[in-house]
């Protein structure tokens, strides 16, 4: 028995579903995630995006701490982390 153009060809086709769908299967099990700690220490489990977000959201309030208390090396530090944090956000939408 010999196989037809059109059979090797949707042999292909039906291989190359099957392995997109294990590449999709396996993004969705190895993908990362990521912790936030609320004041109380309870812990939710968000996305990079959303982690991401809340972490530039911490780095703003300390900075803004840090300029009032006049520790302005610490401010400088937190500034640069803020820039590389909004570096991974621009990155992670595409921009």
């Amino acid at each position: 028995m010999t196989l037809t153009d059109g059979d090797i060809e949707r042999i292909a086709q039906l291989i190359f579903e099957k392995l997109l769908e294990k590449q999709k299967s396996f993004e969705e099990e190895t993908e990362q995630t990521y912790h936030i700690y609320d004041e109380l220490g309870k812990v939710e489990i968000v996305s990079e995006q959303e982690f991401y977000e809340y972490e530039l959201d911490r780095l703003i309030d300390l900075e803004r701490k840090y300029v009032e208390d006049e520790e302005f090396e610490k401010a400088n530090i937190i500034k640069n982390k803020i820039r590389k944090v909004k570096l991974k956000i621009k990155k992670q939408n595409g921009i």
